[in-house]
């Protein structure tokens, strides 16, 4: 019975923790009698709660005197579990979603040095294309999401990875030299340059038959919690399927991976 008791009790302060780092998770900060009244326990009680808390980082004094705050051990915590969201399988209801409305294949690619892997891949209704199969990967420069995630990658990192697509990448490189054996030629610096630019405006990228004969993509960016370009989701179909109702398309890819991203915290404030 003792047992039982002292269970019900050490249950009823973490309640009442918990009920504190509630109501501080919504504000800045609060003084005592604030806190008390929120979670409606006497001030006196409260107060003796803060100071367990206080010791064990979970609750810290804020510069105004007399009011607390989150504590950095809790911060840590929150980032921690924020880190640990996977990707995959926050976008995948998403995904689920938009290969139904668009009716062609949905694609989640992320960046691995000067490439997007393939990491999910929802087959559509029409012709099954073998160009960007799970696992897969293609260079940053071709594709609708490994070209989505090239352009809205930010400005230093992306500079780095267009010198080194230019100095090891097929086609014209940074010395203007031809290199045809590339499957994937990479333009001139000028030239993706613009490409870039324009793809950044639209707020998605296109693929029109650059990688498949006949196949054409939009993909757009992901971002996560901290505003971090994490991954890109596209579709891909038939050219005449996508390139013809290319408004409607472009569209649902662009408000599939924003609704992705607010799933992964993002509040549409300034990126990483």
């Amino acid at each position: 019975m003792a047992d039982g008791a002292s269970d019900d009790g050490g249950i009823e302060i973490l309640s009442k923790a918990g009920a504190i780092i509630d109501a501080l998770a919504g504000t800045q900060a609060l003084t005592v009698s604030a806190l008390a009244e929120a979670v409606d326990e006497p001030t006196s009680s409260t107060y003796r709660l803060l100071q367990s808390l206080l010791a064990m980082g979970w609750v810290d004094a804020a510069p105004t005197r007399g009011t607390y705050r989150l504590g950095l051990a809790c911060m840590q915590i929150g980032g921690v579990l924020e880190d640990s969201l996977d990707v995959r399988g926050v976008a995948l209801p998403r995904m689920r979603e938009l290969r139904s409305t668009a009716g062609v294949a949905a694609l989640l690619c992320y960046r691995r040095g000067v490439r997007a892997v393939c990491v999910e891949r929802l087959e559509g209704h029409d012709v099954r294309s073998v160009a960007m199969q799970v696992g897969d990967a293609l260079p940053l420069h071709v594709g609708g999401a490994p070209r989505a995630l090239l352009a809205f990658l930010a400005a230093g990192e992306q500079h780095a990875v267009v010198d080194e697509l230019l100095a090891g990448g097929g086609g014209v490189g940074g010395d203007g030299v031809g290199r045809a054996a590339d499957p994937y030629p990479v333009p001139s610096a000028a030239e993706l340059d613009t490409e870039l630019r324009a793809t950044r405006e639209r707020g998605y990228a296109r693929s029109d038959q650059d990688v498949t004969i006949g196949i054409a993509a939009f993909g757009s960016p992901v971002f996560n919690h901290r505003g971090e370009l994490v991954a890109a989701v596209s579709i891909s179909g038939l050219r005449e399927r996508l390139v013809e109702r290319e408004a409607e398309m472009s569209a649902l890819v662009v408000s599939t991976a924003a609704a992705i991203s607010a799933d992964l915290g993002f509040d549409g404030g300034p990126r990483g």
